[in-house]
Formats: C-alpha cells, sequence, structure tokens
C-alpha cells in the first residue's frame, strides 16, 4: 500500500491503472524468419531492441516481463507491439520525430563551400573577409534560399570551418625586419 497522506483518518490509496494484457496472434513462418533476420542484420540498437520485444513477445512473456528485459517502460513496448500488430515489421523501428523540412537545399550547401573558398572580391562584394551575415545575404541572392546567420555558421562548422575575426599583418613590415614577432615560428 502506498500512502499519499491522511485524510479525515483515513488513508488514500494509490490506483494502479491495468492495461488489458496484448496477446499478439501466432506469425507465419516467412514473417518470423524476416523478424529474426532483421534482428541480427539491423545496425541501430533501438531497432534491434524493438524487434526483440516482439521476439519475447512471440515468447509469450506480457507487457511487464519484456519491459524489465529491454530496459524500456511498459509504454513502449505496449507501443511497439501495437504498431507491429497493425503494419507489420515496417512500422517496428523507430520513426523519426516530425517537423519541419530542410530549408536548405545541396545546391545551396555546395555554393557556401564554392564561395567560402573565394575571396569576396571575386564574387562581387566590397569586403576584404566574410562574414556570417554577408555569406546569408549573398547565398540568399544566388540560391533564393533566405537563412540566418547562424544557420550559416551551423554549415560552416558542419564541413570544419571556424567562424573567428581574421589576423591581419603588415607583409611590408615582416619583410624588412627580420626581428619582427610574426616572423617567429611556433
Amino acid at each position: 500500500m502506498i500512502q499519499w497522506g491522511k485524510e479525515c483518518g483515513r488513508v488514500k490509496k494509490r490506483k494502479k491503472c491495468v492495461t488489458a494484457p496484448i496477446t499478439l496472434p501466432q506469425i507465419d513462418t516467412a514473417t518470423l524468419a524476416e523478424l529474426r533476420q532483421r534482428y541480427e542484420d539491423t545496425p541501430n540498437v533501438e531497432s534491434r531492441t524493438r524487434y526483440q520485444m516482439i521476439l519475447l513477445a512471440q515468447q509469450a512473456y506480457k507487457v511487464p516481463q519484456i519491459a524489465r528485459m529491454v530496459l524500456r517502460s511498459e509504454d513502449t513496448v505496449a507501443r511497439v507491439l501495437k504498431r507491429f500488430v497493425a503494419g507489420g515489421l515496417d512500422a517496428v523501428p523507430r520513426r523519426s520525430p516530425p517537423g519541419r523540412e530542410r530549408r536548405v537545399t545541396t545546391a545551396w550547401e555546395a555554393e557556401l563551400l564554392r564561395v567560402i573558398e573565394l575571396d569576396p572580391h571575386e564574387v562581387g562584394q566590397d569586403t576584404a573577409n566574410w562574414t556570417t551575415e554577408l555569406l546569408a545575404e549573398y547565398l540568399g541572392q544566388h540560391t533564393g534560399i533566405q537563412v540566418t546567420e547562424e544557420t550559416v555558421r551551423v554549415y560552416l562548422h558542419a564541413h570544419g570551418y571556424v567562424c573567428k575575426r581574421p589576423i591581419w599583418t603588415l607583409r611590408r613590415k615582416a619583410e624588412a625586419q627580420a626581428n619582427y614577432v610574426r616572423n617567429a615560428c611556433g
């Protein structure tokens, strides 16, 4: 008995929700063989666990027992079994969460990678260095896809670029003075 507190001398009891047991119909040998094959071959750990849930259900284990074995909640096990009953093996792997689609196309990304290696003057910009704001504006004009500075920064980072301030040096001063600080190695 779980006590939640006393009220007028009586003890409230927590009610346990009991879900109806889910029983899977016997599956044919071809589907069972396909299930075992997917269980063995899948590289995704979460999908493998979900296939294991179905295999355990086929061995007459109940939802709470399966949940304890695979270290998942009873709700997750019940949801996977219901999906299997409704949609077969293809409904079992974890789905990607819903959300809006990517705005950035591969053409936009290719143009970003091409233009980042160029001097801004070569593409008609009146600045010495690229900034994420300038890249976003340029790519918006040339590809028609408007993005934020942060989106540009994220894609640059994904391709190994780092956004930072440039280091200015006076090349003529360095060449004229042999002991100039910027000439030092390291």
